[in-house]
């Protein structure tokens, strides 16, 4: 009855181990869950910020031509 009883438990145990091993993220999922992470936080954070000083940059960019064409250069 005791060697039934052991012989059930290790293969719980050798069974628990099997599945948790098929749970572990591989490094591909990783990374694309990383990039992922990255590409929400980029997109919620600093797009804003660039599209401003992408705005801006544009901005001086034309005021310069204006001038520059007022002036004759």
């Amino acid at each position: 009855m005791e060697k039934k009883v052991a012989l059930v438990m290790a293969l719980m145990l050798l069974m628990s181990v099997l599945v948790s091993a098929e749970e572990t993220p591989t490094i591909g999922q990783r990374i694309d869950s990383a990039a992922t992470d990255f590409t929400k936080f980029f997109d919620e954070h600093a797009r804003p910020v660039v599209d401003s000083v992408s705005s801006t940059v544009k901005s001086v960019y034309h005021w310069f031509g204006d001038k520059a064409k007022e002036w004759g250069l």
